[in-house]
């Protein structure tokens, strides 16, 4: 299964319109605010039953945040907040613990982390994550875990902003080697910055992910591209996957159906669906076997308290690892 859990803000306020500092700090409270406006704790929990619906052996996720807040002093680095207001992994897993259905992190990507003044005299601090998960019972189902590996992309998107300062968004991959039945196969999930970096990320991934094992690969995650659109700027990074030898699972499996896992509003309040993109994807090279792939969280059924669990749909997929494992590289 791979999910964006979805950090609760587009950033719209920072980026677009904020361009004094004054105007910034407000952006941030803001921003801040709208976070906090969409329930992350409810959706987590949202994201957690339906992973323990469709108990899938392993799942990749994004946008797996840390906000935190807290009056502090004015230092340079920051002196770190204090308080934590929602860990979207931390509430995910305790809620997956109360349904028995326990998952342990086995590969966490450090991405976006900044700590900025608000307007209210507090910090705000963001922590962006890219996470695989393992079942707790994995190995009850003859199924072993090793190699696990993360690293960061070298193309990071910096934003200046009225303070004076950059932000860098840093972006990387994650990977663990998987033996089941004595089959063996790469998983690795990335989420790609939007264009025109995410050309450049891909390519990283490629590299030094992808083409470093000769095992089976399975690539999931939040790709930022257009699939569905060869009109999208974004295609072009599709298609740079597409030519490096990888198939969509999704496009291999279930052609006629649109299979959209983006984006529904950012208030994750709206009535009627708005999924209208196939940017989430399962990627998949070697001998693999689609025998199932489908979307999670993406009915009005699924939407709790009046949020989605996400802004995305989630993906899950059963696939079958044909012939014998080769050495894990």
């Amino acid at each position: 299964m791979t999910q964006n859990l979805y950090q609760g803000a587009r950033f719209s306020e920072l980026f677009a319109s904020a361009t004094t500092p004054a105007a910034f700090l407000s952006a941030v409270t803001l921003t801040y605010q709208h976070i906090l406006a969409t329930q992350p704790a409810v959706r987590a929990a949202a994201v957690a039953r339906e992973i323990a619906r469709e108990r899938p052996d392993l799942v990749a996720l994004q946008e797996a945040d840390i906000l935190r807040s807290g009056v502090v002093p004015v230092t340079s680095p920051p002196t770190p907040v204090p308080t934590v207001d929602e860990d979207q992994l931390a509430l995910l897993l305790a809620e997956l613990d109360r349904l028995r259905r326990p998952y342990r992190p086995v590969a966490i990507v450090p991405e976006f982390d900044v700590q900025l003044p608000s307007s209210t005299g507090k910090s705000v601090r963001l922590t962006e994550r890219t996470v695989i998960l393992a079942r707790g019972d994995l190995s009850a189902n003859d199924i072993k875990l090793s190699n696990a590996q993360v690293q960061e992309l070298l193309a990071v998107r910096a934003v200046p902003t009225p303070l004076g300062v950059s932000l860098l968004n840093p972006r990387g991959w994650a990977s663990v080697d998987v033996k089941v039945k004595g089959r063996a196969f790469r998983l690795v999930t990335t989420h790609l910055e939007f264009v025109p970096f995410n050309l450049a990320q891909a390519k990283e991934a490629l590299q030094s992910a992808i083409n470093s094992t000769t095992l089976p690969v399975v690539f999931v995650g939040d790709f930022n591209v257009v699939a569905n659109s060869p009109s999208d700027p974004s295609f072009t990074t599709y298609q740079a996957l597409i030519n490096a030898g990888l198939i969509d699972a999704w496009q291999q499996k279930r052609p006629a159906d649109p299979g959209y896992t983006c984006c529904q509003l950012g208030t994750v309040d709206n009535a009627t669906s708005n999924l209208n993109a196939r940017i989430d994807l399962v990627l998949i090279r070697g001998p693999i076997d689609v025998r199932d792939i489908h979307l999670v969280g993406d009915q009005p059924s699924d939407r709790v308290g009046g949020f989605w669990p996400s802004d995305h749909a989630g993906i899950v997929a059963t696939l079958k690892i044909r012939g014998n494992a080769g050495p894990t590289q």
